[in-house]
C-alpha cells in the first residue's frame, strides 16, 4: 500500500513548481479542493489532447513521431493498474536525496531566438516528511554551507522552476479518478518499447489542483490550474520513462498561455539501497507568460542519500 494516500483538504506532498517571468509565479499542488464555478468557466469548452485524432495529436506534439496508434482501448486498464503499482512502489522506496543540478535558463523572442541566457549550478535536495499526514515531499536548493538558497535569476526575469520528483503522481491509484485516460498506442523511445498514455484532469471532478500564485510589485493573485499530459511507459516493467504535462487550458486572466514540463526519468543506483531508483535526469520547462517565452533546462547527476553524514563540498 502506498504511504502517500491523500487526505482531503490538506496540501498534498509538496510544492511542485516555481516559475518566474518578470512576475513571480508559485504553484502548489492542493488535494481536497475543487474549482470554483468561476474557474470552471475557463474549461467549459476545453478539448484535451486525448480527444484529438492520432494524426493531429502527432502534429501538435513532435515527441509522438513514430507512434503506432492503438486499435482499441482494451489494454488501458491493465496498463494503468500495472503502472499504478510501480508508481506506488516508487513513492514507498523514495528516500532523502541530494543531487548536483545544472540549469540553463533562456529568455526567447517571438521567433524562438535566445535573447538572454545564463547557466547555474546548485545542490538539490529531495526530502521526505513521513511524520506528516499525508507525507510531504519537499524539494529545494542549498548552498555549500548547507543553507537553503533560492535559484537566482528572478530579478533578471529568468524563470524559477523546481519540484519534478513527483511528476508521475497522476498515475497513483488514489489520484486516477481526477483524470480521464486514453491509450494512444506504442512507440520506441531510446531503444525501449513503450506504451503511450494520455491523461487530462476533469474540471468537475479534479480534487488535485495546481494553485498558481502570481505576485507583482504591489499585488498578488492566486488561481487553480488544471493540466493534461502524456506518459511513455516501459512495456517491460511499467516504469514511466518520460512524462510531459501541459496546461489543460490557457489562463488569460493571469497571463499564462502555455506551460510545458517534460521530465526524463533515469535509473540511478545508490550503494546503500537494495534496488535502483528512477529519478529525474533531465527536465525541460517551457513557459509563455504575458507575451514572453522562457525555457529552463535542468540536468541532475550524482544522486546520493542525504543525511547528517553528508558533507557539503564547494562545486
Amino acid at each position: 500500500m502506498c504511504s502517500f494516500a491523500p487526505t482531503p483538504g490538506h496540501p498534498v506532498l509538496l510544492t511542485v513548481l516555481f516559475l518566474a517571468c518578470l512576475l513571480t509565479v508559485i504553484s502548489a499542488h492542493i488535494y481536497g479542493a475543487q474549482l470554483s464555478p468561476a474557474d470552471q468557466l475557463f474549461y467549459a469548452n476545453v478539448k484535451p489532447h486525448l480527444e484529438e485524432p492520432p494524426e493531429k495529436l502527432i502534429a501538435q506534439i513532435p515527441e509522438l513521431q513514430g507512434l503506432r496508434p492503438a486499435a482499441d482501448q482494451q489494454p488501458l486498464s491493465r496498463i494503468l493498474a500495472s503502472t499504478g503499482h510501480v508508481v506506488e512502489a516508487y513513492f514507498d522506496s523514495l528516500v532523502d536525496l541530494i543531487a548536483h543540478e545544472d540549469i540553463d535558463q533562456e529568455i526567447l523572442n517571438a521567433h524562438g531566438t535566445i535573447k538572454r541566457k545564463q547557466h547555474k549550478k546548485y545542490d538539490y535536495l529531495i526530502l521526505l516528511h513521513r511524520d506528516e499526514l499525508p507525507p510531504r515531499v519537499e524539494e529545494y536548493r542549498i548552498a555549500p554551507d548547507g543553507n537553503r538558497v533560492e535559484q537566482t535569476g528572478r530579478g533578471a526575469g529568468f524563470p524559477i522552476t523546481s519540484g519534478f520528483a513527483l511528476n508521475c503522481i497522476h498515475f497513483l491509484p488514489d489520484f486516477r479518478s481526477d483524470s480521464t485516460f486514453r491509450y494512444l498506442g506504442e512507440q520506441v523511445l531510446n531503444s525501449r518499447n513503450t506504451f503511450v498514455v494520455a491523461f487530462a484532469q476533469q474540471p468537475a471532478k479534479a480534487r488535485y489542483l495546481v494553485r498558481v500564485s502570481i505576485s507583482g510589485q504591489s499585488s498578488s493573485t492566486s488561481t487553480p490550474v488544471l493540466i493534461q499530459g502524456i506518459a511513455w511507459i516501459d512495456q517491460s516493467n511499467y516504469q514511466i520513462l518520460r512524462p510531459r504535462t501541459d496546461l489543460l487550458a490557457p489562463r488569460p486572466d493571469v497571463g499564462l498561455s502555455a506551460l510545458t514540463t517534460e521530465v526524463t526519468f533515469a535509473e540511478f543506483r545508490l550503494p546503500d539501497l537494495p534496488g535502483p531508483l528512477w529519478l529525474p535526469g533531465k527536465v525541460s520547462v517551457a513557459d509563455e507568460h504575458n507575451g514572453h517565452a522562457y525555457l529552463n533546462q535542468h540536468l541532475y547527476s550524482n544522486y546520493q542519500r542525504f543525511g547528517v553524514a553528508v558533507k557539503m563540498l564547494p562545486q
